[in-house]
């Protein structure tokens, strides 16, 4: 009776010429809690009268969608004074052999299915039989997010198994009500539908207690069962702030830097994940260890170099001498800067077996802040610096070599497209610094 209803209902809305679309919208993947799965989520329009259902199917082929799985939904209300309301769906495709092309939908029988869209499942551990090929950067907006057509074709010549975006999305994703957050979300999805779209939560997710950032990727792998609700004092963090997971022989590891400035009581949780996740990395398997957050650790541009940075070092750092990380990624600073190895601000400025971690900062994607020019001398430590427009490649060929990019985009330069910065990253043994020193 309940179908029907609801049925029912849909049917008059439709026939007074107020229909309401639930079909799905903003689908993205991200690596499933094990490596052998895939997590999806997408949205779609509110209606408590109407159940849609949180179903994935998936194949090898796009005419043979033969394993079904039904997810879960959660219902979100932005914080503004319209109340925005949506629905988000997450269900997880599972038992997935390594590197292999798989065809999925979402949806429901009921209310619609997506396209058949496809993916290839994360590789294998060591040995990885092909280079893996990550395309990285941050701080895009809606508008003037000036790598968006690169990216997209990078993605459409099949040239990215994975992306990773270090925080700061849409600018904001709370804005007009939510609605900006869902341009963004659209915007990705010719890329995140394909490929994984792992993320990291920026400065400017912090409206209504990060709830866009929770909410719009509750796909990310869960280091914990649970998504608490963030309350003041409580000391918990959702799950999808802080988390890891291996892609092919990378072990990667996903920081909340907000947390520092605006939850002092989950600093001690995030900071003992980071330790005691690091600690269990078989370096065997998994011989690179790459962390990413969204604010600097060392960075040369301008005062967010200097306290805030010095914030976020002083939880970090130590951690990752301690346990060998070798490489840290962010943005924040709309611009690029590549550093050489730094461990208490000093450095070897080399890139063949480093001694400390190597730090990263591509946040110059584009948005409506426009570019950061770099106030202040180029230090020693860092390589490579612009503010140019632009994004990140990394490409691990094998467990001692590692290959960065970075791909300027800028229309206020007329260059597009031209790879302005490259080095090599060679690492024949994996480890703690302190062994090296």
């Amino acid at each position: 009776m309940k179908f029907v209803i609801g049925f029912l209902t849909a049917f008059a809305a439709a026939v007074n010429g107020d229909y309401t679309i639930y079909t799905p919208e903003q689908i993205h993947i991200a690596i499933g809690a094990k490596p052998n799965s895939m997590s999806v989520q997408w949205a779609a329009a509110h209606d408590d009268s109407v159940k849609i259902g949180s179903t994935v199917m998936w194949g090898l082929s796009s005419d043979n969608l033969d394993s079904t799985n039904e997810g879960e939904s959660a219902v979100f209300v932005d914080g503004g004074d319209e109340s925005y309301t949506q629905t988000h769906h997450v269900a997880v495709m599972t038992d997935l052999t390594p590197s292999t092309k798989y065809y999925y939908k979402v949806g429901d029988a009921l209310q619609g299915w997506s396209d058949v869209m496809h993916f290839k499942s994360a590789p294998a551990t060591k040995p990885i039989s092909e280079p893996l090929r990550f395309g990285i950067w941050g701080d895009m907006g809606s508008n003037n997010a000036q790598i968006l057509h690169s990216v997209q074709t990078e993605v459409q010549e099949d040239n990215f198994d994975m992306i990773l975006h270090v925080g700061d999305f849409a600018y904001n994703m709370d804005n007009d009500n939510g609605r900006n957050g869902d341009v963004f979300m659209k915007n990705i999805q010719p890329m995140a539908a394909h490929i994984p779209y792992m993320v990291d939560a920026g400065n400017h997710e912090v409206a209504y207690d990060f709830s866009h950032y929770t909410e719009r990727f509750r796909n990310m792998p869960a280091n914990s069962k649970e998504m608490p609700t963030v309350t003041s004092g409580n000391g918990e963090a959702p799950n999808n702030w802080f988390y890891s997971h291996d892609f092919g022989n990378v072990h990667f590891v996903a920081i909340d830097t907000e947390i520092y400035f605006n939850y002092p009581d989950m600093v001690a949780a995030q900071e003992a994940f980071v330790d005691a996740d690091l600690a269990k990395v078989d370096r065997t398997k998994t011989p690179w260890v790459i962390v990413h957050g969204h604010r600097p650790l060392y960075c040369s541009c301008d005062e967010d170099c200097d306290e805030a940075a010095q914030t976020v070092r002083d939880g970090m750092e130590e951690i990752f001498y301690k346990h060998g990380v070798d490489m840290y990624i962010c943005g924040h600073e709309h611009n690029y800067e590549r550093m050489y190895d730094v461990y208490k601000n000093e450095t070897s400025k080399t890139t063949v077996n480093p001694p400390a971690t190597t730090y990263v900062v591509t946040g110059d994607a584009g948005g409506p802040e426009d570019h950061e020019t770099f106030t202040r001398p180029q230090p020693d430590m860092a390589a490579f610096r612009t503010d140019a427009y632009g994004y990140s490649r990394m490409t691990v060929y094998n467990e001692t070599h590692l290959y960065w990019e970075q791909v300027e985009c800028d229309t206020d330069d007329h260059v597009q497209d031209k790879v302005i910065d490259e080095t090599w990253i060679v690492v024949e043994e994996h480890g703690p610094f302190a062994k090296k020193r």
